[in-house]
Formats: structure tokens, C-alpha cells, sequence
């Protein structure tokens, strides 16, 4: 994940809009929902991204090292462990990976997936587990299987194939004298 590439030397101090979802995604006690922490992790990260590269270290701080960051990352790795279909993967295997290693997923962790998969402005894209399960299953009814590739004979050449002996071919009938000689006439007339 790019944001662990930003942690290094001492935090910048945290607004305290920053500072209190930063809480959140601290809090080992309970008294913050998955609701509560998703929605903090996901304001952090849409932060994250719009954020100055002076501001992006504290942020990185709070999405990696807090307890429900590390939770998101090994959830996230999880996920995409269990999804990989493969480099030669071709449809519909990888949308059937995909839906079936969400499926896999415990309540809570569908819930973190599902709400971390953003639209082109960076907000959630998903309102629910569910919408994401039937977004990933219209991926797999929309996905085509490669079609077989197919070689199509003439009949001599499955008569080859068999091992028939070739046909012979005709043999050109003999020229009248009265042509070849036209021909040679034309010849002549045409140099």
C-alpha cells in the first residue's frame, strides 16, 4: 500500500478533525462501531489522497499503524490472496474467484471490503455488503468465456489426415495442331 511508504522521521501535528477519527481507529475497547471505525478509516484515506505530501505522513500513521488499519491491510491482503485466479486466468474464472473469496469473508471483514471500494471521486461506491456481492455476481453473469478456437478442414485434407492416398490430378488434354498454332501466330504477332 503506497501510504507506508510515507512513514518515516517525527508526526506532523494532526488537526482535530484528523485527530479524533485517528482516535477511532485506536480504540481497542469496543466503544466504536466497525460503522464507526470504517467511516474514520475512509475519511482518512479520501484525506490521504487530496492531502499535501507534508500533511501525508501523520495521515499514513493513523491508516497504518492503528489497530483497525492493521486490520483493513490483512483483511485487504486476505481478500486478494483468496481472489487470485492466476496470470493465465481467463473469464469467467477470475469474476468466479472473486465472488467466491468475498463470499468467504466473515461478516465484518465483507463490511471492510465492500467499504473501501471507492467510485472516481474517491467516496465509498458501495452502500452495503450486499450491493457489492451483487455487483461482483453481475460481473460474473456479464463475463463470456473465451470461446474455443476451431480449425476447419477441407474434405482432402481429412482424407490426408486419414492417410487416403492423394487424388490424381487430371491430365491436361493435348493441344489440337490447329490452336498451337494460333497461339504461336499470336505469339509472334504480340512481340
Amino acid at each position: 500500500m503506497q501510504i507506508a511508504n510515507t512513514l518515516a522521521g517525527p508526526s506532523p501535528v494532526l488537526p482535530d478533525t484528523v485527530a479524533a477519527a485517528a482516535l477511532v481507529l485506536h480504540d481497542r475497547s469496543g466503544a466504536s462501531s466497525l460503522d464507526q471505525q470504517l467511516s474514520a478509516y475512509q475519511d482518512l484515506a479520501s484525506r490521504w489522497r487530496a492531502a499535501p505530501s507534508s500533511d501525508r505522513q501523520a495521515l499514513a500513521k493513523a491508516l497504518t499503524e492503528s489497530p483497525f488499519g492493521q486490520r483493513v491491510q490483512s483483511t485487504l491482503n486476505a481478500f486478494t490472496r483468496a481472489a487470485w485466479a492466476g496470470p493465465r486466468a481467463v473469464p469467467p474464472e477470475p469474476q468466479a474467484k472473486l465472488l467466491s473469496a468475498f463470499d468467504g469473508l466473515s461478516e465484518d471483514d465483507q463490511q471492510i471490503v465492500a467499504g473501501l471500494q471507492v467510485d472516481g471521486s474517491g467516496a465509498p461506491a458501495f452502500g452495503s455488503p450486499a450491493e457489492y456481492r451483487q455487483r461482483l455476481k453481475a460481473d460474473l453473469d456479464a463475463a463470456q468465456p473465451r470461446k474455443t478456437d476451431s480449425v476447419s478442414l477441407s474434405p482432402e485434407a481429412r482424407a490426408h489426415l486419414a492417410g487416403a492416398t492423394p487424388p490424381v490430378p487430371a491430365a491436361e488434354p493435348e493441344m489440337s495442331p490447329a490452336r498451337a498454332a494460333a497461339l504461336s501466330a499470336y505469339t509472334r504477332l504480340s512481340r
